[in-house]
């Protein structure tokens, strides 16, 4: 009898630049990786993506083991797994409706065991809504939601031939609901945990967490304020940190971090699990990424000592590229949600209202294109999935 273990089956969808670098991860860990493609398909199929890292090294015309532009084309494939790389914008389309197609069973197959999904994306509180699609139900169509963020800098360039990546890469991962709230199953825990090791095995710096919420709490304070602010500027992080402008943005990003930490205590998540110093490390760690020493306090003598080769002169956040290239940002999941935590425990937040209130006519033109709709803003039409946010602290 055969005892060889199968590889692991896994379907990502979002062949963007981290979804690459995680396809390759997942396949060097011992993975069957199909990709689905859609604009690139049939350069990925034929040639392959050019992988330039410099933590993995440079693989020219590397391949996932399947290439898919649609649901048909992986029908009869068992999935242990599904990625979702893809950018997290539910006021154009919802995960799960992007999800659904791919798990749908067809007449002739149906799985013997359900895959888990894996939101590996940025954001908070939007992993009910896929859990309660997905998950839930008489006729489930996946096992389970497993949360994750990273921490990367990967770039698609060439229209899609080639990745560039430098040396940064993490990623946490861990079940959903939280375990620290709530029961898991434990084939649930055993699936997080096969995940973790096929990462692991790839190469990843990949930690499992019991809260997933605290972990997405401690992301999203960068993604808000250095992203925020980078992105109101629509400049590099880079020139926000030079020292004729950091006097300025040091003070609005710290003062942002402190707005969220006012929303995280007020949720009832206590220092043990999101610390007050996440805004210190969060401040330093940007810092460190200037390639000049900086004089970070009062003191004549306190300088921060810089690593010149840690962020990329040109580096942008991605909501800040999404907006240069009139694409949908993830201004809901990462921006909004953080408002509605506000409204919800009457925090006031003067900074991140004024960072939604510029952001959001861009948003809305692109996702009326995106949707192809009127571009005329008295046109009928709901862009509020989750309801408008009206009442509560007022904008400064």
């Amino acid at each position: 009898m055969d005892t060889t273990e199968k590889r692991p089956e896994v379907l990502l969808i979002g062949m963007g630049g981290v979804g690459v670098l995680y396809a390759f991860i997942l396949q060097n860990g011992g993975a069957n990786v199909t990709a689905v493609c859609r604009s690139n398909y049939e350069a990925v199929r034929d040639r392959g993506i050019d992988v330039i890292s410099d933590k993995f090294g440079e693989h020219t015309r590397w391949r996932p083991t399947r290439v898919a532009r649609s649901p048909e084309d992986v029908r009869d494939i068992q999935f242990d797994f599904v990625v979702c790389t893809f950018k997290n914008v539910p006021d154009v389309v919802s995960d799960a409706d992007v999800v659904r197609p791919y798990l749908e069973p067809s007449a002739a197959h149906r799985p013997a065991r359900l895959p888990y999904v894996v939101l590996l994306q940025n954001g908070i509180d939007f992993e009910q809504e896929t859990h309660e699609a997905l998950c839930t139900g008489p006729s489930p169509l996946a096992g389970g939601i497993i949360s994750g963020v990273n921490w990367v800098g990967v770039t698609l360039v060439g229209q899609g031939s080639r990745i560039e990546h430098g040396l940064l890469e993490a990623m946490t991962v861990g079940a959903y609901p939280c375990p620290i709230e709530q029961p898991v199953a434990p084939e649930h825990v055993a699936a997080v945990q096969r995940f973790v090791d096929i990462a692991r095995a790839g190469g990843s710096q990949t930690t499992l967490s019991d809260d997933m919420i605290a972990t997405r709490w401690r992301k999203i304070t960068w993604n808000i304020s250095w992203g925020g602010l980078t992105t109101l500027a629509r400049r590099p992080v880079m020139e926000l940190l030079q020292p004729e402008t950091l006097p300025y943005s040091l003070g609005v990003v710290r003062g942002i971090m402190l707005e969220m930490m006012a929303i995280v205590r007020a949720s009832g998540i206590g220092e043990d699990r999101v610390p007050a110093q996440i805004v210190d490390d969060n401040t330093f760690l940007t810092l460190k990424s200037t390639p000049a020493k900086l004089r970070i306090s009062r003191s004549p003598d306190a300088f921060l000592e810089s690593k010149a080769d840690t962020l990329r002169a040109d580096f942008k956040p991605s909501i800040l590229v999404d907006l240069e290239r009139s694409r949908p940002m993830e201004l809901e999941v990462i921006f909004t949600n953080m408002l509605r935590r506000a409204r919800q425990y009457n925090v006031e937040t003067p900074r991140l209202d004024m960072i939604v209130a510029a952001l959001k006519p861009s948003q809305l033109e692109f996702v009326r294109s995106a949707r192809g709709m009127s571009a005329d803003p008295s046109a009928e039409c709901d862009l509020h999935p989750r309801g408008h946010i009206t009442a509560g602290a007022p904008v400064l």
